[in-house]
């Protein structure tokens, strides 16, 4: 082994320059969501606080949740009433520049398609590459429901998104489902990765199997998330166990019908519609539960879910998973070792899946380990920003 330095003959020590292994500069990346630190995207600053080498900078259109106090963010002060009806309408880089120039950015990764297309005029006036996640909604949906929609962001992205397809320098895929959506979207195949975006799984805790049977439902209350089968269900399992529960943790345009149906079932004593409910309220609900269940099925729109954090969340906390065969909910999900799946608005097979692990605690154990193991082994945040960051490196050679 060489010397690291010499002593002369004084004494001193002189150290060998051409034997010193320069420290890596950190790379600079701007991590840009329109609407950033929403309380429902946690695992969009988790990633950037999991990269091991590279300095993150979260980039916005406003804040939309309290800041993560890990991480430097940036939103334009000024971008308001007439400022910003231009910005959503052209994507005018203009409001960004004066905070970002200078703070030598050398690329620029947005969460979502049509973030990936208000982020691309930016990412050329500051010559840098742009990465986009593409998480589901965004690469599922139809241009016509954007075009419906009457939202200016989504319209946008229906009329324009070939642009992005075209000069975006990389999409990252949460999912193989995602990268097949996006290949039949037109996504260029020769710029798509598939990537799990993983979770810290140490900042899960398994704890005993309560007594009681409790099911968890955490999801957004639309029709993607198919509650409603899970309803349904659900009364079909509770006439034969009525000591089971049913935590319904979310929010949406749904809701009301949904509270709604669970009266009409008879069952609306046994179930908790718990609403928006903090990243740790929903942890310590897992913890317990017989199951995380997550029916999800294919919207009239064609949104579909690209993997689903949750259900990794669930496996971290030694929680089975019970989901359907549908989007990326089968990369997350071992058949008939960490979970059960069923097939979409299958209400009979989901029926038999919950009273399955309810007459079964032996097995609801031995899922609830090997889930935990899953999660650890195949979705480890540390080690998947560690990938990520090759992605980044790759680009900017």
């Amino acid at each position: 082994m060489q010397s690291p330095g010499l002593l002369d003959s004084h004494g001193m020590l002189h150290t060998n320059m051409n034997n010193v292994e320069p420290t890596p500069k950190a790379m600079k990346v701007g991590v840009y969501r329109l609407q950033l630190f929403k309380p429902s995207e946690t695992f969009i600053a988790a990633q950037a606080k999991a990269m091991p080498t590279a300095d993150p900078l979260l980039i916005g259109r406003a804040m939309f949740g309290p800041a993560d106090p890990a991480l430097a963010h940036w939103v334009p002060p000024d971008l308001k009433r007439a400022r910003l009806l231009r910005f959503l309408a052209t994507a005018t880089p203009t409001p960004y520049l004066a905070g970002l120039r200078g703070r030598g950015l050398e690329l620029l990764h947005a969460h979502f398609s049509i973030d990936g297309l208000y982020a691309l005029p930016l990412a050329r006036a500051l010559d840098v590459p742009l990465v986009t996640t593409l998480h589901g909604f965004d690469i599922t949906t139809s241009r016509q429901h954007f075009l419906r929609s009457g939202r200016p962001a989504l319209v946008r992205y229906a009329m324009l998104q070939d642009r992005l397809k075209a000069d975006g320098s990389l999409f990252i895929c949460v999912s193989r489902f995602i990268r097949d959506a996006a290949l039949k979207a037109g996504m260029p195949e020769h710029k798509l990765r598939v990537h799990y975006i993983g979770i810290d799984t140490s900042q899960f805790e398994a704890t005993p199997v309560e007594s009681r049977p409790r099911f968890v439902h955490v999801a957004r209350l639309v029709e993607k998330k198919g509650t409603r089968y899970l309803l349904d269900a659900f009364g079909q399992v509770h006439q034969k166990h009525p000591d089971i529960l049913l935590d319904v943790i979310g929010d949406g345009p749904l809701r009301a019908e949904l509270e709604a149906q669970a009266v009409d079932l008879g069952i609306s004593k046994s179930v908790r519609f718990l609403g928006v409910q903090p990243h740790d309220k929903v942890r310590s609900t897992l913890q317990g539960a017989s199951a995380l269940v997550l029916p999800s099925v294919t919207a009239a729109s064609g949104d579909a879910e690209g993997l689903g954090i949750v259900l990794l969340e669930a496996s971290a906390t030694g929680v089975p998973v019970i989901g359907t065969y549908h989007g990326g909910i089968p990369e997350a999900v071992e058949e008939g070792k960490t979970g059960l799946l069923v097939p979409e608005r299958d209400v009979h097979a989901l029926a038999l899946a919950l009273d399955t692990l309810v007459s079964d605690a032996s097995l609801q154990q031995r899922m609830g380990l090997a889930a935990r193991e899953f999660a650890r082994t195949r979705f480890d945040i540390h080690r998947q920003s560690a990938e990520l960051e090759g992605h980044y490196t790759e680009l900017c050679k």
